[in-house]
């Protein structure tokens, strides 16, 4: 079976934070806070691929700082 590399810049919010095992709540969540990079088309809200592939170092870094 072909493997294929996901190249898309953007995709729905829910379902791409569900794959990553991220819930609902707490994708709207990191969203409203501005930890996701996101945006609406019509009433759809999508997140940036890159922005949810960084989370984990960002959200590290940040944890890093407030225990220092």
């Amino acid at each position: 079976m072909e493997q294929t590399i996901d190249t898309r810049a953007f995709a729905p919010l829910v379902e791409t934070c569900r794959a990553h095992g991220i819930s609902r709540t707490i994708a709207f969540e990191l969203a409203a806070s501005g930890k996701l990079d996101t945006f609406c088309i019509g009433r759809r809200r999508f997140v940036r691929i890159a922005s949810l592939h960084s989370l984990p170092d960002r959200l590290a870094a940040e944890s890093s700082k407030a225990a220092a």
